[in-house]
């Protein structure tokens, strides 16, 4: 792609929140303290991943060498109670005007529009609880910990929408970006030929002690809203534009008619565009074509209803008319402060992103009679499933009870499980037993862990 053309307005990034860190087993060993009891720490929380509205960025172009973005995972807990260190946060700048959206179901997550707004798109996972945590009247040694819990992932659509006062739409070649150079500092490609803009221009004309924003789009055709040219790729940027500041060839053949087909794609785009106040620039005026047609065309235009101004872009004559005329009708315009959307980012401290009551009642059940699997479904069976630390037998009984008091175990055995079918829950995949003993259990726990976790002697073997 020619340098001149890479604009990226658009993107698609992966965040990852960090995994929060492992619960850990200890117990208090120390000279003079007898039965010390569970000493293991909790793990620290992943990173979060913040996306930041940063005003000295002004298109997506950073996301073309770096898709990906993951914060790091929260420290492991430790013997004494040593609890793990939460993680740092990751900031992903973004231009002002950023729509951010999930990419499976484009759904906005996020909209930020000012700098320095800021969201939390993907929360890090919590840190698993030690063995410390587990004790209770019933149970004074406990020798179980958790994982961490996975750190919350997507993919992100990405989409820049430029922030201005005045967009300045049109034709190719109708004398948009020369506009944009009179009025303001900014240094458009400018050329004698269609589609010299490919890409979007901003620029701030101070008059008056005045400041207005004006961007200037891509020359539209006849047929944008259905991907012709290069309109559709931009129209989204005069979509946050207060005014529209409409430049029509007046050399070209037929004018009007091109006005009309601009002001028809424009609707076809968005309905909003047909309520955003307008102002017509008849360009080019110092060519006779162009004197000729507003003799015949400029009561044509009037009858619009909206202000039509001749001015020539390469002289500079009627420019500043415009421009004031824009800034009287801005003037008259209700203040408009355009809100960020922003997720409520709920308690961060060191929670885990779906946090709160785990609601382990809260599943479904698909059958695969066929091939004697049966899939369950349910965030929070799915969240204990990925936290338990098989290799401790307590957290198999833990395991078994959960089943139980969700309901599933007997909701499987009412619907007809049978020894030997297959149990998927998240990553999980066991064979179905009927046998619930604590002996049968632990027989099966040790063909699957081979040898229990720790030793007799010391040092243990590596």
């Amino acid at each position: 792609m020619p340098a001149e053309m890479r604009y990226f307005d658009t993107a698609k990034i992966l965040v990852r929140g960090g995994d929060g860190g492992n619960g850990c087993v200890a117990f208090r060993r120390e000279k003079f303290v007898a039965h010390g009891g569970p000493a293991g720490g909790n793990g620290g929380r992943g990173g979060h991943v913040w996306i930041v509205a940063d005003g000295s960025l002004n298109s997506l172009r950073t996301f073309r060498k770096q898709i990906h973005f993951r914060a790091k995972p929260g420290g492991h807990g430790q013997g004494s109670k040593c609890e793990g260190k939460a993680a740092s946060d990751l900031r992903v700048n973004v231009p002002p005007g950023t729509v951010i959206k999930d990419a499976e179901t484009m759904e906005v997550l996020a909209e930020l529009v000012k700098h320095g707004d800021q969201a939390v798109i993907a929360k890090g996972g919590r840190g698993g609880r030690g063995n410390a945590s587990f004790k209770s009247s019933k149970n004074k040694t406990p020798q179980l910990a958790e994982k961490g819990e996975a750190g919350q992932e997507l993919w992100l659509e990405l989409e820049l929408k430029l922030v201005a006062d005045v967009g300045i739409v049109g034709c190719p070649n109708a004398g948009k970006s020369t506009l944009l150079s009179v009025v303001s500092n900014a240094k458009p490609k400018i050329a004698n030929y269609p589609f010299t803009t490919l890409t979007p221009n901003l620029g701030v004309c101070e008059q008056d002690f005045e400041t207005v924003v004006f961007a200037d789009v891509p020359g539209l055709l006849e047929g944008a809203h259905d991907g012709v040219g290069l309109g559709k790729e931009f129209l989204r940027h005069c979509e946050r534009c207060r005014i529209l500041l409409h430049m029509v060839d007046g050399s070209s053949k037929d004018p009007l008619g091109d006005y009309h087909a601009i002001v028809n794609e424009l609707s076809l785009f968005s309905p909003r565009f047909g309520s955003k106040p307008t102002v017509i620039g008849f360009n080019k005026m110092d060519l006779p074509e162009a004197q000729e047609n507003w003799e015949v065309l400029k009561a044509e235009f009037e009858k619009s209803g909206l202000p039509v101004f001749p001015l020539s872009t390469a002289t500079g004559e009627g420019v500043v008319n415009v421009v004031r005329k824009v800034r009287d009708i801005m003037k008259e315009l209700p203040e408009e402060d355009l809100q960020s959307i922003i997720p409520p980012t709920g308690k961060l401290g060191g929670s885990n992103y779906g946090h709160g009551k785990q609601d382990y009642e809260d599943f479904a059940i698909e059958e695969m009679l066929h091939e004697r699997t049966w899939i369950i479904h349910g965030e929070g069976l799915e969240r204990f499933v990925q936290m338990t630390n098989w290799q401790y037998f307590e957290s198999v009984k833990r395991f078994q009870k959960v089943l139980d008091v969700s309901g599933l175990s007997q909701e499987l055995q009412k619907r007809g499980i049978k020894n030997g079918d297959t149990v998927i829950i998240g990553d999980l995949e066991f064979e179905w037993d009927d046998d619930f003993s604590l002996a049968h259990m632990y027989e099966k726990w040790l063909d699957t862990e081979r040898k229990p976790l720790g030793s007799s002697r010391w040092p243990h073997p590596v």
